[in-house]
C-alpha cells in the first residue's frame, strides 16, 4: 500500500470521552490517575486491515489504548502521563521470525567458524587453534560449530579433501564440525571410525559397512568417505558430546547454554523481534525457554513447536507417541503467559546442495520429482574458475521423502485433528507434493477448521504445486536472503537439477532462462499471487547466527538498480507485503494474530522504532540500504526492551 496515506481516528469520540470522563472522575476524588505513556510525532505504520497510518498512540497497561491523530491522543493526557517523541521515526508493530533455532543464535564458549567462508588452509590453522583449549588430551572430542559446507572448503596446495585437514591437524582426536545448516557435519578418520551400529556396537563408517547389504547401506546416500561429510539420519551413527543443541542434555551443556541466555534476550530485542517460533523444540530448548522466563529475560511470545526429528529421518511414525508428547507438552504451557507449544514440526526431506568437485559425486538427498544428474564440473585451483569438463547424465537417485505417502497422510490428518498446527521442513519438489497431497487429505477428512498450517523453505517447487499452495492458503515460511542468486552457492545446487553440457558457460548454464528453476526456484510472489500467505523466517543459526531481519527484507524486494529483469527479478514482493509477513501474517501464522502483528486498540503493545524510512529508501531507489536499518527502540507489552535503560519508557 501507499506509505502517503493520511493518519486515521480510531474510536476518538469513544475514547475522547472516556477520557473526559476519567478526568472529571478524578477531579472529585484522590485516586491517582490511570498512568499511561503518549507516543507522539511518528511515522506508525500500523498493519491494520487497511495498512492505515498513524502519527500517534497511547499505551496503557501493556495495550494500546489508542492509535490515531496527535491531538486525539493528547486529550487522553493527564498527570500520571508520560510522553515519548518520536521524532519523526518509522514505526512498525514487533517482528516474528517464524522460524529460528533461538539456542543457536549466540555462540557458546566453544570452538567457532561463525559461518565464515575459509579455504583448507584456514581450517586447519583453526584446528590446530582450538585443539589445545577445546580437546587438549589424547581422544577428546572437538567439535568446531558454525562450519560453513557450502561456501568455502576450498583446496590449496597443501589440503585437497576436508578429511586430509582433520586427520593431519588432529592425529589423535575425534573432530567434528557442526555445519550452520544443521543437516551436514564434517568428521575426520578418527571419528568416522567411531560410528555405531543398531545395537551400540561400535563397527565405524567405512567402505565395508557402508556397501549394499552393509550395516549401514540405509546411509549410503548420506555419507561420502572422500570428504568426510555426513549428512542428516547418518549424522546419528556417531555420538559426539555437545554436538548441538538438538542433542544437548546433560549438566553441562544445561550450563553452557543457560549463561547465553542474556545474550540471546539482547540479540532478539535489538533486532527488533517480539514473536518467534522455535522450529524444533526439545525438551532441552523448553527448559532454557522456561529459565528465560523465569528470569525476565522473555521479552517476546514464543510458539515452541514440538520435533521429532530423529523419527523424521528414519521414517519412523510413532503416531501414537508423538501424539502423546505433543499433547503433554502443549497441556504443559496452557497457562503460560508468553510460551506455548500447539505445533509440530516435521522434516520432510534433507537438503538439495551436492559436491560436483568430490570423485564420484556427492548427490544431494532432497526429495524430487525427476532424477538428479551427475555432474562434470573442474575447478582451477589458482584461479578458481569453474568449467564444465563433460555432459551430465542421469544419476539415476530423485532424492528421499522422509515419510511414506501414506504414513505422512495419517500423520498430518491426525495433527489436524488434535488441533495443532503443522510445520513442514520441505526442500525439494517432490517433498512439498506429497506434503500437498497430505494437507488435501487431512482437510478432506477433518474439514477445515481455520489451524494455519506452515511449510517452510519451499527452495523448489513444481508450478503446478505453486497453484496448490495458493488454493489451500497456506502460510509459507521463506529466508529471503537466501532467494537471490549466488553463483558460488548456485553451482552446487543447479547442475544437479538441470543439464549441463560439456564447453558450456558455467553461468548460462546455472541460470538458463528456459530452465526448469527459473519458475521453480523460491517461488516467493507466485505463490502470493497464488493466494498463499508470506510469513518469515531467518532459521538463524543456518547461514548466519544474526537472524538479520532487515538484510532479508532487503533481499526479498531489491531489483537491478538498472531495471533489468534479471533472473529472479519476478519473485520479488514490494515492501509492504515484506513488512506483513515480518508483522501481522507472521502473527496469524502462529495463531496470536488477534493480540499480537498490528497497532491497534485492544492489541498487546508490542512496536519497534527505526533509524530510518524503509518506503522513503525504495521510492529514492536505494532499498539495498534498509539491510542496514538499525533498532532505536524496542517495546513489548508496554515496557521498553531495547535499549535497557530502566526508566525511559
Amino acid at each position: 500500500m501507499d506509505s502517503k496515506k493520511t493518519p486515521f481516528r480510531l474510536g476518538v469520540t469513544t475514547l475522547l470521552a472516556a477520557g473526559l470522563l476519567a478526568g472529571c472522575q478524578q477531579d472529585n476524588s484522590s485516586e491517582a490517575p490511570p498512568a499511561n505513556t503518549l507516543y507522539l510525532n511518528g511515522q506508525i505504520h500500523t498493519q491494520d486491515g487497511q495498512r492505515s497510518q498513524a502519527e500517534a498512540m497511547v499505551v496503557s497497561d501493556g495495550k494500546f489504548t489508542y492509535v490515531g491523530s496527535r491531538e486525539g491522543a493528547e486529550a487522553l493526557q493527564n498527570k500520571a502521563t508520560q510522553v515519548v517523541d518520536l521524532q519523526g521515526k518509522m514505526v512498525l508493530p514487533g517482528l516474528h521470525d517464524n522460524h529460528i533455532h533461538l539456542l543457536g543464535t549466540v555462540a557458546l564458549d566453544m570452538c567457532d567458524l561463525d559461518g565464515q567462508s575459509i579455504d583448507l588452509d584456514q581450517l586447519a590453522a583453526k584446528v590446530k587453534e582450538c585443539l589445545p583449549r577445546y580437546a587438549p588430551k589424547p581422544g577428546d572430542w572437538l567439535v568446531v560449530n558454525q562450519w560453513s559446507p557450502y561456501d568455502g572448503n576450498t583446496p590449496t596446495a597443501t589440503y585437497g579433501t576436508l578429511l586430509a585437514v582433520l586427520d593431519a591437524m588432529a592425529p589423535d582426536n575425534p573432530v567434528m564440525l557442526a555445519g550452520v545448516d544443521g543437516h551436514a557435519g564434517g568428521y575426520n578418520s578418527q571419528a568416522l571410525a567411531l560410528a555405531e551400529d543398531k545395537d551400540g556396537n561400535v563397527v565405524g563408517f567405512n567402505p565395508t559397512t557402508l556397501a549394499p547389504g552393509g550395516v549401514f547401506a540405509d546411509f549410503i546416500p548420506y555419507v561420502d568417505l572422500t570428504s568426510g561429510v555426513i549428512r542428516d539420519a547418518a549424522r546419528s551413527a556417531i555420538p559426539v558430546p555437545d554436538s548441538g543443541v538438538l542433542s544437548a542434555s546433560d549438566d553441562q551443556a544445561a550450563a553452557q547454554y543457560d549463561k547465553i541466555l542474556p545474550a540471546i534476550s539482547e540479540l532478539m530485542a535489538s533486532r527488533g523481534i517480539t514473536g518467534i517460533q522455535d522450529a524444533c523444540a526439545s525438551d532441552f530448548i523448553r527448559q532454557r525457554l522456561r529459565n528465560m522466563e523465569a528470569q525476565d529475560l522473555l521479552h517476546m511470545r514464543v510458539t515452541a513447536a514440538t520435533c521429532f526429528h530423529d523419527d523424521d529421518f528414519s521414517g519412523k511414525l510413532d503416531l501414537a507417541g508423538h501424539l502423546a508428547k505433543a499433547r503433554q507438552v502443549r497441556d504443559s504451557f496452557a497457562e503460560d503467559p508468553l510460551i506455548k507449544a500447539d505445533a509440530v514440526k516435521i522434516f520432510l526431506d534433507g537438503v538439495i546442495e551436492g559436491d560436483p568437485f568430490t570423485d564420484p559425486v556427492f548427490l544431494p538427498n532432497a526429495g524430487m520429482l525427476e532424477n538428479y544428474h551427475r555432474p562434470h564440473l573442474a575447478m582451477d585451483p589458482s584461479s578458481a574458475e569453474v568449467t564444465i569438463t563433460a555432459d551430465s547424465e542421469d544419476a539415476g537417485s530423485n532424492g528421499i521423502v522422509n515419510y511414506k505417502d501414506a504414513d505422512l497422510k495419517r500423520y498430518v490428518s491426525a495433527l489436524d485433528e488434535a488441533g495443532f498446527s503443522i510445520h513442514m521442513h520441505s526442500i525439494g519438489d517432490r517433498s512439498t507434493r506429497m506434503a500437498l497431497d497430505a494437507l488435501e487429505a487431512a482437510r478432506a477428512s477433518n474439514g477445515d477448521h481455520g489451524i494455519p498450517h506452515t511449510l517452510a523453505h519451499l527452495q523448489v517447487v513444481h508450478p503446478d504445486d505453486q497453484k496448490r499452495l495458493g488454493e489451500l492458503g497456506l502460510y509459507l515460511t521463506f529466508t529471503y536472503a537466501w532467494t537471490n542468486p549466488q553463483l558460488a552457492y548456485d553451482m552446487l545446487v543447479s547442475p544437479f537439477i538441470q543439464p549441463t553440457k560439456a564447453g558450456q558457460s558455467l553461468s548460462e548454464a546455472i541460470y538458463d532462462p528456459l530452465g526448469y528453476l527459473h519458475d521453480a526456484l523460491y517461488p516467493v510472489e507466485s505463490t502470493r499471487k497464488a493466494g498463499a500467505v508470506l510469513v518469515a523466517g531467518s532459521d538463524a543459526p543456518v547461514d548466519s547466527r544474526d537472524p538479520r531481519p532487515f538484510e532479508n527484507m532487503a533481499a526479498g524486494i531489491m531489483r537491478a538498480a538498472d531495471g533489468h529483469d534479471e533472473y529472479r527479478a519476478s519473485q520479488r514482493i514490494s515492501l509492504s507485503e515484506m513488512l506483513a509477513a515480518y508483522t501481522i501474517n507472521g502473527a496469524r501464522a502462529v495463531r496470536q494474530g488477534d493480540i499480537t502483528g498490528s497497532i491497534e486498540v485492544g492489541k498487546s503493545a508490542d512496536f519497534i522504532v527505526l533509524d530510518r524510512d524503509l518506503f522513503a529508501l525504495v521510492k529514492a531507489g536505494t532499498p539495498e540500504q534498509i539491510a542496514g536499518t538499525q533498532v532505536e527502540r524496542t517495546v513489548f507489552q508496554g515496557e521498553t526492551v531495547y535499549p535497557v535503560t530502566g526508566a525511559t519508557p
